[in-house]
């Protein structure tokens, strides 16, 4: 199951500080944090194009073997945490999150290429 969460950065905070803490705070902390990392089986973060003008800053993709590591890295302290770090730099009111179970692949990457890395 794979968790996309389209996010904006809070008010005020420019799209360099933003993606600085997105990417050296906030993914480090996802990653290092037990109950938060360990509950996890990939994340990673794509920062919005400069060509984009959907208004989102990123999406953060995050996938968990089961329905229920989504449900317990949301409780408890290291849960706590992570909303906590969040409203150092996300306007948390705007974060809009797709669930997403099996993909259905259409066009496969040709082999060989950086096409074929998973984000």
């Amino acid at each position: 199951m794979k968790l996309f969460a389209f996010v904006k950065r809070k008010e005020g905070m420019s799209r360099e500080d933003f993606l600085d803490y997105w990417h050296n705070s906030h993914g480090p902390l996802i990653r290092d944090t037990p109950g938060l990392g360990d509950r996890t089986v990939s994340y990673s973060q794509h920062p919005s194009a400069p060509e984009d003008r959907s208004g989102w800053d990123g999406v953060a993709v995050q996938e968990f073997a089961h329905w229920d590591d989504f449900i317990a890295m949301l409780g408890g302290e290291a849960g706590d945490a992570m909303r906590a770090d969040e409203a150092n730099f996300l306007d948390s009111s705007s974060i809009k999150v797709v669930f997403t179970g099996d993909a259905v692949h259409i066009i496969e990457p040709a082999s060989g290429t950086d096409a074929d890395i998973e984000p």
